[in-house]
C-alpha cells in the first residue's frame, strides 16, 4: 500500500471502470475492487497485482491479491477464487490502473493544494533546529532536533528527518523518512519519480512511483546526487554509507550498511549491495544485480551480473581483478607485437 503521508489515493475502481481503462477482459468476476495496487508476493485483500513474466508464475499462484492482471497463458494460475482480468499487456494495464487510483503521484505538493506559507503550520520542527531563508517546508513534516536546513531547501509533505541532521542549500526531498545525524549537500535530489515506463502503441507509458526514500542513521550524501523513490518498494541507504557527488541511485535499490559509493557511481533500478561494499568512481552497475558484502569494484568497472562478496573486482564486464589485470596486461603486450598466439596450420605451428 503506498504511504498516504506522501499519496493520495482515489479508489477504489469496480472491475467495470478498469475494463474501460484498460481493455482488459474479465475472466472472473468476483464483484471485487481495487482499492490499491502492489506486487504479486505482497499483494492483500483489495489489491490489485498483475503477471505478465512466466518466471512469476509460482508467485500469481500464491497471491494474496483479490485482482490479478495477466496474459491469457499465465491467468489461469491464479488463486481459486480471485478476480480474473486478461490483457496482451498486463504491465501496461497495471500502470493505468496505478494512475487512476494516484493521479497526483509525481507532484510534491496535493493536486490543487500548492503551498501558501514558508512554513505550513502543521510541520513540527524540533528544538535547536534552524531554517534558512527561502526554506519551503509542507504539511505534515517532521523535523528533528538540532538540524540545520539550508538556504532554498524544499521539504515535501509527510516528509520524517531524525535529530542532528544537515540538509545543505537548494537540496530537495520528498516522499522520504530519514534519519539521525544524515548529511545531504548542496543541491540533492532525494524522493523524485524512478524511471519507469511500459511502452504502448502510442508511447511510452509512466509507471506510477508509489514507494518511498529510506535513508538510515549517520548516512552522508554528497553534493548534486539523485536518489528515486522506489515504484512500489523503497529505495533504502543504509547505515553509516557515504556517497559521494554527483551520483545516481535508481529506483528500489537496496544500499546495505557502511557503503561507499564514489563519485559518478551510476546505480540502476533494484540493485542490492550488501554491507561493506565499495563502488570506485564512475562505476556503473546494471539493473537486477546483487553485489555481496565487503566487495570493492574498482573505478569506471561495468557491473552486468551478481557479484559475490570479499572480493576485488574490474573492468567490462566486471570480473576478478586478478584476472582483469592479466587480461589487460596480455591484451597490451599482443598490441605491441610483443606476445603472439600459437596459429595450428596442417599440424604447424
Amino acid at each position: 500500500m503506498a504511504d498516504p503521508r506522501f499519496f493520495d489515493n482515489h479508489g477504489p475502481l469496480t472491475l467495470a471502470a478498469i475494463v474501460k481503462l484498460t481493455g482488459a477482459e474479465v475472466g472472473l468476476d468476483t464483484g471485487a475492487e481495487a482499492h490499491d495496487v502492489a506486487p504479486l508476493e505482497n499483494a492483500g485483500p483489495r489489491q490489485l497485482a498483475f503477471c505478465d513474466n512466466p518466471k512469476m508464475k509460482n508467485a500469481l499462484s500464491r497471491t494474496g491479491a483479490s485482482i490479478v492482471v495477466a496474459t491469457r497463458e499465465l491467468i489461469d494460475a491464479a488463486p481459486e477464487g480471485v478476480a480474473r482480468l486478461v490483457s496482451d499487456r498486463p504491465s501496461l494495464a497495471f500502470a493505468k490502473i496505478a494512475g487512476a487510483l494516484y493521479p497526483g503521484a509525481s507532484l510534491t505538493w496535493p493536486m490543487g493544494k500548492p503551498p501558501l506559507l514558508p512554513v505550513d503550520p502543521s510541520a513540527r520542527i524540533g528544538a535547536g533546529s534552524t531554517l534558512a531563508l527561502g526554506v519551503q517546508i509542507g504539511a505534515d513534516v517532521e523535523i528533528g532536533r538540532d538540524c540545520v536546513i539550508g538556504a532554498g531547501a524544499v521539504i515535501g509533505r509527510g516528509v520524517q528527518i531524525g535529530h542532528g541532521a544537515f540538509i545543505g542549500p537548494h537540496v530537495s526531498i520528498s516522499h522520504a523518512l530519514i534519519g539521525d545525524r544524515v548529511f545531504i549537500h548542496a543541491g540533492s535530489r532525494i524522493g523524485q519519480d524512478g524511471f519507469g515506463y511500459v511502452g504502448s502503441p502510442s508511447g511510452h507509458f509512466k509507471i506510477p512511483q508509489l514507494g518511498r526514500v529510506i535513508i538510515q542513521d549517520g548516512v552522508e550524501i554528497g553534493a548534486n546526487c539523485c536518489i528515486d523513490r522506489g515504484a512500489l518498494a523503497d529505495t533504502v541507504i543504509g547505515e553509516g554509507t557515504k556517497i559521494d557527488n554527483l551520483v545516481q541511485i535508481g529506483h528500489n535499490t537496496r544500499v546495505g550498511r557502511h557503503c561507499i559509493l564514489v563519485s559518478e557511481v551510476g546505480l540502476s533500478g533494484s540493485i542490492e549491495l550488501g554491507d561493506f561494499v565499495v563502488l570506485g568512481g564512475q562505476v556503473g552497475v546494471a539493473d537486477h544485480v546483487k553485489i555481496g558484502t565487503g566487495a570493492q569494484v574498482a573505478a569506471k568497472a561495468g557491473v552486468t551480473g551478481n557479484l559475490p562478496g570479499g572480493q576485488v573486482y574490474g573492468g567490462f564486464p566486471a570480473k576478478p581483478v586478478g584476472q582483469w589485470r592479466r587480461e589487460m596486461g596480455a591484451l597490451s603486450l599482443f598490441a605491441k607485437g610483443k606476445l603472439r598466439r600459437n596459429v595450428s596450420s596442417s599440424g604447424k605451428n
